[in-house]
């Protein structure tokens, strides 16, 4: 079905293309003008060629990495693609032979992002080849696109107007409309791409997985994978290692989503050798974490606290604090399934101690609620009360509130066990209120029959909120 739909697109491409960039061009063509005109009034006078400073590939890596940790979050889902193109627009200033070029990776090196932003759009206004401009507007895009999509988009739709082939653009254009939920346009952009690459070719590749990117994210499985393995047997006859990792694991994230944990094993696995043969450290952890988790999910504990134990001894050398408070959690959980409590406790306050040295309060939050479900299942009832009153103190301050309903229902299995029914009611009455949605339909129910059992004598707080519920359950 989509093998037919994008042969389709590829007579209908251009149609698309020139359509949308009636509209673009139109508004490309006015802000292109209005921005020149002054250019256009007052002759330019030649660019200076005289470079003050030479960057080399080691100064390069070190503005990434500077932008990166300054702009990019680490739990940003297109951290990886906005990272690419950073890495590429400082590459083509570096080869750039003319000041302004030169003086925007002076300005990116001394941290001032604006004004490097501001040199790169007069030279790509004072540069009179369209296509050389366009490209220009690309790596303005990307540059902006670190503080705001919309001047992004803009700049690469600027790109296009001034060069309708120019794929880069396109593809950065449907990317962030993907990111923005506005999938109409970012299949038009697609499109685009689809219609530049040649068949069998590394863009081409892009292509499908462009396409599987923008299905799996209307969640649209069965077209994502199809588009998905299209890309994946492109890269393979390319033997293109990056794209075949890349590929393996969109295709291991989809196969786990619709529960096909065999599938999604086997190309977390082959995504796995290529990043082993190739060195990629970073990627193997993420990989063995990954494995880690599908096998948490199938209760397979050992295979587990295998992969965990292996992503953890590859991350002590990268010192990625964060990841490695999350695998302590998951390991501390899973030693818990397994009864093994003394372990539990040891797995869970080394996740403590990392998230308070990074100051993170959800991370720590987290850990002070696995900690009192551990004391509680200890019988050390005070201390478990302890750790989930600071849990809930810490959730309010971020406004967590599905967090708080959560330590709310675990005080009430608490005071259950602590034979203090009348405060476990309380606090179960207390969680139902917080329980609202579809979402919370299970939780909902259990608890509402918890109450109903165990809270013979209900508070009238209690009795209005069981039979608002009730009445709720009747009606679905």
């Amino acid at each position: 079905m989509h093998t037919a739909h994008l042969t389709k697109q590829r007579g209908q491409g251009l149609l698309v293309s020139l359509a949308v960039l009636t509209l673009l061009g139109a508004i490309g063509a006015v802000a292109y003008t209005v921005m020149t005109r002054q250019a256009v009034e007052t002759p330019t006078q030649e660019l200076p060629t005289k470079i003050n400073k030479t960057f080399s590939v080691r100064d390069l890596k070190s503005i990434e990495q500077q932008l990166a940790t300054s702009f990019l979050s680490t739990n940003k889902a297109s951290r990886t693609e906005d990272l690419r193109a950073i890495s590429n627009t400082l590459t083509n200033l570096q080869s750039k032979q003319n000041t302004l070029a030169n003086e925007t990776l002076e300005l990116l090196d001394d941290g001032q992002l604006m004004g490097a932003i501001t040199t790169l759009k007069t030279l790509a206004l004072d540069t009179n080849d369209k296509r050389e401009a366009a490209k220009l507007w690309v790596d303005v895009g990307n540059l902006e696109n670190l503080t705001s999509h919309e001047k992004a988009i803009k700049a690469y739709q600027k790109s296009v107007t001034l060069d309708a082939d120019n794929i880069n653009a396109w593809n950065r254009i449907g990317h962030l409309e993907r990111q923005n939920k506005q999938f109409d346009l970012a299949e038009i952009a697609y499109q685009n791409v689809t219609r530049l690459s040649k068949k069998d070719t590394l863009n081409q590749a892009l292509s499908w997985a462009n396409f599987g990117l923008l299905y799996q994210t209307q969640l649209n499985f069965p077209e994502a994978i199809d588009a998905f393995e299209q890309a994946l047997s492109t890269n393979i006859e390319l033997d293109n290692d990056s794209g075949i990792a890349s590929n393996s694991e969109n295709l291991a994230g989809l196969y786990r989503a619709q529960n096909d944990a065999e599938k999604a094993e086997f190309h977390y696995q082959q995504a796995f050798k290529i990043y082993l043969k190739n060195g990629q450290t970073l990627k193997q952890v993420e990989t063995h974490a990954a494995l880690g988790s599908l096998y948490q999910s199938q209760q397979k504990t050992e295979l587990a606290l295998i992969e965990y134990e292996k992503a953890l001894q590859l991350n002590a050398a990268n010192e990625d604090a964060k990841f490695s408070a999350s695998l302590y959690s998951n390991m501390g959980i899973l030693a818990q399934q397994s009864n093994e409590l003394e372990k539990a406790e040891g797995y869970f306050k080394q996740s403590l101690s990392l998230y308070e040295t990074l100051e993170q309060v959800h991370g720590i939050a987290n850990q002070y609620s696995n900690l009192a479900i551990l004391a509680r299942n200890k019988k050390q009832f005070e201390t478990s009360e302890s750790l989930h009153l600071k849990a809930i103190e810490l959730y309010q301050a971020e406004n967590n509130q599905n967090a708080i309903t959560t330590q709310y229902t675990n005080l009430g299995f608490l005071y259950t066990a602590w034979d203090k029914q009348q405060s476990a009611c309380e606090y179960w009455t207390k969680s139902l209120s917080g329980l609202t949605g579809d979402t919370n339909v299970a939780r909902r129910a259990r608890v509402t029959a918890i109450v109903e059992k165990d809270c013979p004598t209900p508070t009238p707080s209690t009795e209005k909120i069981v039979n608002l519920h009730n009445e709720k359950r009747m009606k679905s």
